[in-house]
């Protein structure tokens, strides 16, 4: 780098922006005043997409705030501080060209902000792009006359060549090839882009540096071949780029793609060396002059992180003083990668897809075939369609062949490698082992650069213990906590929500993955009500595929005249997925590592028509540790708990886990004298129509000197037990 002054220069001003951005967030606007009122915007059109919906397709809108006269505003009527909006269209709605100012209204609503680790912070994504909230159902009440022809012909050559694709291709491949030749994602199917992302190959679908080059240079060397004098066919290549990649969207990665490929024939056109290094520093130090909050950007960190693995690490992992056999050198290169991309990947994904190491050399070359039928596919439909067949048969069996292939990997035993997010120290480590390495490139030999990557990968894949943990994840109107032993052995009990839809895709099983489990020793189902299982069906159903195994499903130990339609479908949903169903009644325990697990709740065959009595009720004790989860306990089943607890002398508690959402109707003054908590745990949705907490559970709690916490308040809630000392850790500060 020395070598490169340039270079040197793009990179301090790159770290100089990083700290800047650590030091000092970003400020974060409170919306939630305007949550659901009409909102009217005046805006310029910037952007348009058609998304794929359960009703249909929609229409969505990206706007720059302006003044009525058009003119820049950073304030738009009640709502401070946006300068982006994005708006979905209501059905009917004739879409705005390109560049025309319109008038729009709809119904407010903010970006999710994330209250659990591992959760997609969606607010932080949309503050990246600039964009500040969205409208619903929007409707435009007035357009100006005026609109930029250029981006709208731009607009209307993609959705021609969207339809030529769908016109020649079936459905699934012409959503493939629509979102990786054109940037067009909202159409393509979420099974199969989650299949291409557990597998690692979800990168060739995003306009990247691998589809620049060989378009880019596709042009060059067919302009060169058409006796177009060099230095214009590199001007002309660099423009049809930039062109293209308006065309597509503008994404990080495009940009950062067209810049370096720009520069590129920027040295052809001045006769000087391109030096990729160099190139991709620069373009970094533009891209982030824009908006430094990309250096957050799961896209940028990808893109410019592999360029410089690329030219950093691989030639170090893959030359050597002896000639190495190409086949070898290959399988290294990919090694290689992995090396680079595998904190990235755990850093953003908590995972990595372990076989992506090698299926991408089959993926790779097949890339540079699958475009140029594609490429050709779609000139042949505009200049001659008879000749189109070809062309569509070669991109349907390349892309049956990812999708074979992906799915042999999902059978493979140990597809995903779960870690969970890396430690900010062990990253540390982990680039300054890879300095080492670089330094290493021409001193040491081969093995001894492996055995110096090696112990990179294994310092950021070792998970760091913390001890025993319990956190209660904020699922809205609902209940979900996670026990962690400290030892490996983690156990679920319950999770579910009536206010958030899939919460186990979204929720909890982000969760998971964050904190590095890939096996539940065992997940517990107080009672089947909706608010407490929903998302262990959806962890039944996919969280094997997703790295996650449940080594038992363990449900309260009732009559079988008690058990309802959906206990019994529990049973049926686990029996399906190969895991054992395990029954839990009063008295038993497990007990491993000093963690004891201790059932309450209900005796054995209990018999009740109300699931709410019967909820399971554990107690957990670790050392001078102990804490209860109640579920939704209430009238017959908390008497008799309590009595229970009285007979046997009771015991004080350090945390309980509310019942029923902080119901008024359970947690009575008896019981909480019976067990006097320190802490007590609430955990409902927030403005949930039931009103929990009640406002007399709240005042028993505080009578009974209770530290009250609430996951709507609070986010998730992590409490650790470390050498006698409990320590209390809300998500939301």
């Amino acid at each position: 780098m020395v070598k490169r002054p340039l270079g040197l220069v793009c990179l301090m001003i790159s770290l100089v922006l990083y700290l800047i951005v650590s030091v000092k967030p970003a400020s974060v606007q409170d919306y939630r005043a305007y949550a659901g009122k009409m909102i009217t915007v005046e805006g310029r059109v910037y952007k348009k997409e058609s998304i794929r919906q359960t009703n249909g397709p929609v229409t969505v809108l990206y706007l720059k705030l302006v003044s009525e006269d058009g003119s820049k505003r950073k304030e738009v009527r009640d709502v401070p501080g946006a300068q982006k909006v994005i708006c979905y269209l209501k059905s009917g709605q004739k879409e705005p060209e390109m560049g025309s100012v319109i008038r729009i209204t709809g119904k407010f609503t903010s970006f999710e902000r994330a209250s659990n680790p591992g959760q997609f912070d969606a607010y932080s994504y949309y503050q990246i792009l600039g964009i500040s909230y969205r409208l619903n159902q929007a409707v435009i009440s007035a357009k100006s006359q005026k609109y930029n022809k250029f981006t709208q012909t731009a607009y209307q050559i993609r959705n021609f060549l969207s339809k030529k694709l769908f016109e020649y291709l079936p459905e699934q491949e012409a959503s493939v090839m629509q979102t990786m030749l054109l940037g067009e994602k909202g159409g393509m199917d979420k099974e199969l882009k989650a299949l291409y992302q557990r597998n690692g190959i979800a990168h060739i679908l995003a306009i990247s540096g691998l589809h620049i080059s060989m378009i880019g240079m596709g042009v060059y060397s067919l302009l060169k071949k058409c006796a177009v004098p060099m230095k214009v066919s590199a001007a002309l290549s660099a423009l049809a780029m930039l062109l293209y990649c308006m065309m597509t969207g503008f994404s990080v990665s495009a940009v950062r793609a067209v810049i370096m490929f720009s520069l590129h024939m920027g040295a052809v056109m001045a006769e000087r060396t391109y030096d990729m290094l160099t190139a991709a520093a620069v373009a970094a130090v533009l891209i982030l002059i824009s908006q430094p909050l990309y250096l957050l950007h799961s896209g940028f960190v990808f893109s410019f992180g592999c360029v410089l693995g690329i030219g950093l690490i691989l030639p170090a992992l893959t030359e050597g003083k002896k000639e190495i056999h190409p086949a070898v050198k290959k399988v290294l290169g990919g090694l290689g990668m992995m090396v680079v991309t595998l904190p990235i990947y755990l850093w953003f994904y908590y995972q990595f897809p372990v076989y992506s190491v090698f299926l991408n050399l089959l993926v790779i070359p097949l890339m540079s075939f699958l475009m140029a039928a594609g490429l050709l596919l779609l000139a042949c439909s505009i200049l001659c369609p008879p000749t189109v067949l070809p062309f569509a048969w070669l991109i349907e069996g390349i892309l049956r062949i990812y999708e074979k292939v992906c799915g042999v990997c999902d059978t493979l035993p140990g597809n995903l490698l779960t870690c969970g997010r890396p430690e900010k120290w062990q990253i540390v480590i982990y680039v300054l082992v890879l300095l080492l390495l670089i330094l290493f490139r021409k001193k040491g030999n081969l093995l001894l650069r492996w055995g110096i990557a090696a112990t990179a990968v294994l310092l950021v894949t070792v998970p760091v213990r913390e001890g025993f943990k319990i956190t209660f994840l904020d699922v809205g109107q609902g209940d979900c906590i996670c026990i962690e032993d400290g030892y490996g052995k983690n156990y679920l009990v319950d999770g579910g929500s009536s206010s958030v839809n899939s919460v186990g895709e979204y929720r909890i099983i982000p969760f998971l993955k964050s904190q590095g489990i890939s096996r539940l020793e065992a997940v517990f189902v107080t009672h089947p009500d909706e608010d407490h299982c929903n998302g262990i069906r959806e962890l039944m159903e996919s969280g094997e595929l997703q790295g996650i195994a449940i080594k038992h499903l363990v449900l309260p130990d009732i009559s079988q005249d008690g058990k309802e339609e959906a206990y019994l479908e529990l049973e049926q949903m686990a029996a399906k997925a190969g895991i054992p169903v395990s029954y839990i009644s009063r008295g038993q325990q497990i007990a491993k590592n000093g963690l004891t697990i201790t059932c309450l709740h209900p005796s054995k065959g209990y018999l009740t028509k109300d699931a709410n009595e019967y909820s399971t009720v554990l107690t957990l004790t670790n050392g001078n540790f102990s804490a209860m989860l109640t579920g939704d306990v209430e009238g017959e089943g908390e008497q008799k708990l309590t009595q229970l607890l009285q007979e046997t002398g009771g015991s004080k508690i350090t945390v309980l886990k509310v019942a029923h959402h902080g119901s008024k109707y359970s947690t009575g003054e008896t019981f909480l004298e019976t067990i006097s908590p320190d802490i007590a745990l609430i955990s409902a949705g927030e403005n949930n129509s039931y009103g929990h907490p009640h406002e007399e559970l709240l005042e028993r709690l505080t009578e009974a000197g209770c530290h009250i916490y609430q996951t709507k308040d609070s986010g998730a809630i992590t409490i650790k037990y470390k050498k006698g000392k409990v320590t209390v850790d809300p998500f939301i500060p």
